[in-house]
């Protein structure tokens, strides 16, 4: 059934109201890392297709990512603004990265909090792309923006040993596709365990649900690793690609730095320097 009109405004009332409640997180400003920047690399689960995707916290409501597949080729600068009582991230603009640490916006995605509805806007030289979906619950992430807003969430886990969970939708960029926003479904993380993963002490959790049941899925179970003692991604695995072209799904942790807007900002910079043309 496809809430309409009052129905469906009601129904986001609903979701807004309980979202501190049923949140298995809870916003600290001591669990923050303001100025960290986080080193990801995302590959299918074989290590093909390699990009590197680089968040950065630039301060509570607002993380910056950059993605490259190399130097002086086209990168993105994706900016996302957070809300501190789901931890989900309702504004996320796309943008292409310019030279001098500068980008041009053309993607727009924001979550309607009276209708419930995530709203999509792609401004193409000849061409403009609309959409929206239903955001089922409280606490969710849009997976192609690659875990970023989730990293920055789960240092927020009041009990991680406890498990939880949380929502996804997708902004699927094929042209061929009628209805390139969708909702994937819900994902449960269950602890299965603590030991040394990628060189650190970290939860793994065992991950189920609906979000893994679409068409795009080659499976039913991913899994997950966060850092035990900073509660940020160190490892996921699903079974479900973000990005056309490729087949599942895997974000590994590279490295960790505290630099700061200087060390940012240099970053974006090195991308353009020395490139021909």
């Amino acid at each position: 059934m496809t809430l309409k009109g009052p129905m469906l405004s009601a129904a986001a009332a609903l979701v807004a109201a309980s979202a501190q409640a049923d949140s298995p997180w809870t916003y600290h400003e001591s669990d923050d890392a303001i100025g960290r920047i986080y080193y990801y690399e995302r590959t299918n689960t074989d290590g093909s297709m390699d990009e590197r995707v680089t968040v950065f916290r630039r301060d509570a409501r607002n993380i910056e990512v950059y993605k490259e597949n190399g130097l002086c080729q086209r990168a993105a600068l994706v900016t996302a603004q957070l809300n501190l009582e789901t931890l989900s991230a309702p504004v996320i603009t796309g943008g292409a990265l310019q030279p001098e640490a500068q980008h041009i916006e053309f993607a727009f995605l924001e979550f309607d909090q009276k209708t419930g509805l995530l709203e999509l806007l792609v401004q193409l030289p000849d061409t403009e792309i609309r959409n929206d979906v239903e955001i089922e619950t409280a606490n969710w992430t849009l997976f192609d923006f690659d875990l970023a807003s989730f990293t920055v969430a789960t240092p927020h886990l009041d009990n991680p040993e406890d498990g939880f969970g949380f929502g996804m939708a997708i902004a699927w960029a094929d042209p061929s596709v009628a209805d390139p926003l969708f909702w994937m479904g819900e994902v449960t993380a269950e602890h299965v365990g603590k030991g040394e993963h990628l060189g650190v002490v970290a939860d793994e959790y065992r991950l189920t649900g609906s979000a893994f049941e679409i068409d795009l899925s080659t499976g039913k179970k991913g899994r997950l690793w966060l850092d035990s003692e900073d509660g940020h991604v160190i490892d996921a695995v699903m079974p479900v690609p973000n990005h056309p072209g490729y087949t599942d799904f895997r974000l590994r942790l590279l490295d960790v730095s505290d630099g700061g807007e200087a060390e940012w900002t240099a970053l974006l910079r090195t991308h353009f320097v020395g490139c021909e043309g």
